[in-house]
């Protein structure tokens, strides 16, 4: 890190992961075999992608690390050069999430720049195949907001687990980044479910969560009418982050 050549970018978000058990944590979570079929997203300087590589010793196996800082894929490829299991892309992974179209079952991983988690998070949702498992390492207060359940449940709460069953697995305290954030991060599994709502649907999902999440102080029937909410058996009185996501999907249904 004392290089200058690999001086992080305030810009691109970019706080690398120095902790040892915070990586072999992430990496346990993925529950890798050696034929998995991996995505990491922001690998860096590869402190993530090194201990995923030891893993996957299967010639069947694929490493495929989308990287969008030109320095650390050319480091990269350097580091992996000789093996033929590891692909370094060189990406923006906004941009590059869409284009995956592989139909077999893979697994992701990625400690994320805090400032487009969302983003990348909505991107992983909207993939035309989802990952099995995909482990993630974000914002704390993000983690929680994308953990959280009825009572307390937000719009990205309720998007995400209409997906994928989530699990919480720690605070990782920001003294183990260089450089330091401003706040601690926190480290997301999550599994993937039957969807509740099919992919074709999923863009008029995504609009009607954000309508019944667009004023959460307001109860649920100044958004939806009695007569819906009734449908499904919801107290008109309640609020949207008193929903679980089964109604939430209910309401849609009968609604769109």
């Amino acid at each position: 890190m004392s290089d200058s050549l690999y001086k992080p970018i305030k810009e691109l978000g970019q706080n690398f992961l120095t902790d040892t058990q915070t990586v072999n944590k992430m990496v346990e979570a993925l529950e890798l075999t050696p034929t998995d079929i991996v995505i990491e997203i922001g690998p860096g300087l590869g402190v993530l992608t090194e201990v995923i590589e030891q893993y996957l010793t299967s010639t069947e196996s694929r490493l495929i690390a989308v990287e969008i800082d030109e320095r650390f894929t050319l480091k990269l490829d350097q580091m992996f050069l000789e093996n033929a299991n590891v692909e370094i892309v060189k990406a923006n992974v906004l941009d590059w999430l869409p284009t995956y179209k592989d139909p077999k079952p893979f697994k992701l991983i990625g400690s994320l720049p805090y400032y487009i988690t969302s983003p990348i998070v909505h991107k992983i949702v909207q993939m035309e195949s989802q990952p099995e498992i995909a482990v993630l390492l974000v914002q704390k207060e993000v983690a929680d907001r994308i953990n959280n359940k009825a009572p307390d449940a937000t719009y990205l709460s309720s998007y995400v687990q209409t997906f994928f069953e989530v699990s919480y697995l720690g605070k990782v305290d920001r003294k183990v980044f260089s450089p330091e954030p401003e706040v601690d991060g926190g480290i997301l599994k999550l599994v993937k479910k039957q969807p509740l709502v099919s992919r074709d649907r999923l863009g008029k999902y995504e609009g009607f969560l954000h309508k019944g999440f667009s004023n959460p102080r307001k109860m649920l029937n100044k958004v939806f009418t009695a007569e819906e909410l009734a449908k499904v058996g919801i107290d008109a009185t309640l609020r949207a982050q008193n929903l679980d996501v089964d109604k939430w999907v209910q309401l849609f249904n009968i609604t769109s």
